[in-house]
């Protein structure tokens, strides 16, 4: 009985030896010695002794109290170890880092490059908050980053505003005379929506032509150009702005007349002074329209000196014509100019049915066009023979011509005779 007790007693006397050892292994961390465990003296490793100082051994990240092992020591944490540490919010950003893209952590607006954290701790854009805020001078609007502010919302200055006109502390809208260059004009208060009050002066930066008063609009130097053909008013045949089909009165010249349309007798054609786009100079043009002729087509014309017949206008003094035109497509025209040799009304044709002639293509674009007396030439066949040269002096009417076949809508503005 008593051995029994014995060997029972040395048991549990082992027993409780291996309890007291077992209880003190954390001793380990505390033994001055690098322990099997240990990335170093008395820290790191799997146990549970504590992460290691800056500079100490280690095999991961989590043996260092810093939470970066580079080199098998730890290492001093930076805002581009790739590890989310320090007081980051996310990965090398946030804290005291730099501020952190749209859709990473944050703790506040200053860990956002936007300037904003929104309500689930994600990076954010301040100009999306629905609230003011950063250096917005209005709700999500203004700034140096946001976009700018629309009419009536409040600004710092013109920079903040889409019209670029801050008064009084609030947008205000764009107009023509503001004295800024905004909306969509190509220079100050000129070009774009404001062409048809004010086209662009020569020298004005341009976009198109239809942004200059000339009409004219460089593609090298992209500024409004001077038209080099500028009639003197008496040499202006028609340019339209009195609304209607005559030429203008007080007679020009000696000219009187009125515009017409002729065809072949097979197919519509129509015509009409209306508001056409050719900057502020030119509000009216005539426009006129035609299809369905298969003989030999259609047209819009003028006679120069029509009391009630046809007679002879003398342009001698003069050497062709000029004139703007467009079309609503690609369309090729031609300028016709019957004179006394050539028109019936001149005696010496019964039915003449051609002229002296030039053939131009119209754009979608308004283009001017000159004709020269000197480059006509005559359309074959009929009468007269020998084929005579051109008449200024007999000079009987001008005609705009289109082929059969060709459905077409022109407008044509400004024809002036010229000289030299």
């Amino acid at each position: 009985m008593g051995g029994s007790s014995g060997d029972k007693g040395q048991g549990g006397s082992a027993a409780l030896a291996g309890e007291a050892g077992t209880a003190a292994a954390p001793g380990t961390c505390m033994n001055s010695q690098k322990d099997p465990d240990e990335s170093d003296v008395d820290c790191g490793g799997p146990g549970k002794c504590a992460r290691c100082s800056l500079n100490a051994r280690c095999s991961t990240n989590s043996d260092c109290e810093t939470d970066l092992c580079s080199n098998k020591r730890c290492a001093e944490p930076r805002c581009d170890d790739g590890i989310r540490n320090q007081d980051e919010t996310d990965v090398d950003c946030g804290g005291s880092c730099l501020p952190c893209n749209t859709g990473l952590l944050c703790a506040s607006d200053a860990d956002c490059e936007g300037q904003y954290c929104t309500p689930k701790t994600l990076c954010g854009d301040h100009c999306t908050s629905g609230k003011r805020e950063a250096d917005e001078t209005d709700t999500d609007c203004g700034g140096a980053t946001c976009e700018p502010c629309t009419e009536n919302q409040r600004c710092r200055d013109a920079s903040d505003c889409t019209s670029s006109v801050c008064s009084k502390g609030r947008c205000a809208a764009a107009t023509c005379h503001d004295k800024i260059q905004n909306q969509d004009e190509s220079d100050i208060d000129c070009g774009g929506v404001c062409s048809d009050a004010q086209g662009c002066p020569v020298g004005a930066r341009c976009n198109s032509a239809a942004d200059c008063d000339s009409y004219i609009c460089s593609a090298t130097t992209a500024k409004c150009l001077a038209d080099i053909v500028v009639p003197a008013a008496g040499d202006v045949i028609d340019d339209f702005e009195d609304g209607d089909s005559l030429l203008p009165k007080p007679a020009r010249g000696g000219r009187v007349g009125n515009w017409y349309t002729y065809g072949d007798g097979t197919g519509i054609v129509s015509m009409a002074v209306v508001a056409i786009e050719r900057g502020a100079s030119s509000v009216k043009g005539l426009r006129t329209t035609g299809k369905d002729f298969n003989n030999w087509g259609s047209g819009v014309g003028v006679d120069l000196n029509n009391t009630g017949s046809k007679a002879a206008y003398d342009a001698s003094a003069f050497s062709g014509i000029t004139f703007w035109a467009r079309a609503a497509s690609s369309t090729a025209f031609t300028v016709a100019f019957p004179d006394t040799d050539t028109d019936a009304a001149g005696g010496i044709c019964a039915i003449c049915a051609h002229d002296y002639y030039k053939t131009f293509t119209a754009s979608t674009e308004w283009q001017r066009f000159t004709v020269k007396f000197s480059d006509l030439s005559l359309e074959p066949g009929g009468a007269p023979a020998p084929v005579p040269a051109f008449k200024p002096s007999g000079l009987m009417s001008v005609l705009f011509r289109l082929s059969a076949g060709v459905t077409y809508e022109m407008e044509i503005d400004d024809i002036a005779l010229i000289k030299g």
